[in-house]
């Protein structure tokens, strides 16, 4: 098995990325988080064509992600006593739990609870005596996709660059951003102009970035490529 998608997105896009939202998402809920990273990574594959066999590479023996969701409340009976809670949902690697809390004013949090305890094997998932009826657990289940062999770590660097760019275009993509905002005396922005051409600036700025990375690891498979090895270091 080779590197796995939980590797480029911690070990590299998240250097990219850098936003203490993805950090808070992946203490509360790794399995979601990395369902959702997903997204990101498989969008950013095809980014990596330089040269041609990159792309071919990463495709060939690629396996994609597998998830799966379950949610389960408390009962009466469950106060009292350990309660086995079958989800049918077996073969994962990963499972968190969250307790989801909803507020009179519809606000949502969400908090960790460790104390699940999931069977792989029977996809049983075994809780503590409770300590109400009502309350809602989240179980999100997820096993990591990987590439068939392992990437470099200049392989990594690249696929992390693209996961982020990915990452940052969909805010520019996004319908609310773009739509024209009311100003009043009880709210104001900066200029909109401005901000969308700073904005486009960046991204513009991110892609080139990355586009001269892939260039310059393209020349550096033409030059391993064709330099024997006990003269490289002198060329």
């Amino acid at each position: 098995m080779g590197t796995g998608w939980m590797e480029v997105v911690t070990n590299s896009a998240m250097v990219y990325i850098d936003d203490v939202r993805l950090q808070e998402d992946l203490a509360i809920n790794p399995a979601q988080f990395f369902r959702r990273m997903a997204m990101y990574v498989d969008l950013a594959i095809p980014m990596l064509n330089r040269p041609p066999e990159l792309a071919a590479y990463l495709k060939e023996g690629l396996v994609k992600p597998e998830y799966e969701d379950f949610e389960w409340e408390s009962t009466q009976a469950s106060t009292g006593q350990e309660t086995v809670v079958e989800t049918g949902v077996t073969g994962y690697a990963l499972c968190a739990c969250v307790i989801r809390e909803e507020d009179r004013h519809g606000n949502v949090t969400l908090r960790p609870y460790p104390e699940a305890v999931y069977q792989e094997e029977t996809g049983a998932v075994t809780f503590p005596a409770q300590d109400r009826a009502g309350i809602s657990y989240m179980l999100d289940f997820y096993n990591d996709g990987h590439f068939a062999g392992e990437l470099t770590p200049s392989q990594l660097r690249l696929l992390g660059m693209a996961v982020a760019i990915v990452w940052d275009e969909r805010f520019s993509r996004n319908w609310l951003n773009m739509q024209m905002k009311i100003h009043d005396s009880s709210f104001s922005t900066v200029n909109e102009s401005t901000y969308t051409k700073e904005i486009t600036a960046r991204l513009r700025s991110n892609r080139a970035a990355f586009s001269d990375e892939l260039w310059k690891y393209e020349q550096d498979c033409a030059y391993t490529k064709h330099v024997p090895p006990g003269r490289q270091k002198l060329v």
